[in-house]
C-alpha cells in the first residue's frame, strides 16, 4: 500500500484573500459574473471617451462632457470598488473564523481526501469531487460550485507528491484542468 500524500500549510488572511480571488475567477457562476461586470465597466469607459471625442462636433459641449465624465467615473468605479469591498469583507470574515492562523493538513490517497485542523475535520471520497483545477502555485478541489478546497504547492511535503496528486486527481475526477 502506498503512503498517503500529505499537504500541510498555515491558513492565513492572505491565503483566504487569494482563494476568494481565485474562486471569483474560476467558479462557473462567479467567473461569468466577474467577467461580464468587468466587460461592462470597460464598455462604459469607452462610451464615455467617445462622448469626449464628439464634443467638438456638438453644440451642447457641456452635455457631452457631463455624459462622458459620468460614464467614465461609473466605469472606473465598477472596476475599482468591488475588489476593495471584497478585500474588506474577506478580512472581516477571516477575523471571525475559528480556523484562522491554524495549520490545515490534508492527507490524500487513491480512495479519499482527508482534511484536519484543530477545530474541524472532514473525510471525503474522490467521487464527491466535482472538478480539480491545477496551476503552477496551487490546486483547487471543487466539491460543489460553492465549496472548494485550496491546496497550495508550498504545502506539499515532497516535490514528487505534486505529480502523484495530479495523477490521482486526473484518474478520479472527470473534470480535471491543468492551467500551468
Amino acid at each position: 500500500m502506498e503512503t498517503p500524500i500529505k499537504i500541510s500549510y498555515r491558513w492565513s488572511a492572505d491565503d483566504m484573500q487569494l482563494l476568494n480571488r481565485l474562486h471569483m475567477r474560476y467558479s462557473p457562476q462567479l467567473g461569468k459574473l466577474h467577467g461580464s461586470s468587468r466587460r461592462g465597466a470597460v464598455i462604459l469607459i469607452l462610451i464615455g471617451l467617445l462622448c469626449f471625442c464628439v464634443m467638438p462636433a456638438t453644440t451642447e459641449k457641456w452635455r457631452a462632457a457631463a455624459y462622458g465624465c459620468g460614464l467614465v467615473v461609473i466605469g472606473v468605479a465598477l472596476l475599482a470598488v468591488p475588489p476593495v469591498l471584497m478585500r474588506r469583507v474577506v478580512l472581516k470574515t477571516y477575523a471571525k473564523k475559528p480556523d484562522k492562523d491554524l495549520v490545515i493538513t490534508y492527507q490524500v490517497s487513491r480512495e479519499r481526501l482527508s482534511c484536519k485542523s484543530e477545530v474541524a475535520s472532514s473525510d471525503m471520497l474522490w467521487r464527491v469531487v466535482a472538478r480539480v483545477l491545477r496551476t503552477v502555485d496551487w490546486f483547487l478541489v471543487y466539491v460543489s460550485d460553492t465549496q472548494v478546497h485550496w491546496l497550495p504547492v508550498r504545502g506539499f511535503q515532497e516535490p514528487a507528491d505534486l505529480d502523484r496528486f495530479a495523477a490521482i486527481a486526473r484518474s478520479k475526477v472527470e473534470s480535471y484542468n491543468d492551467e500551468r
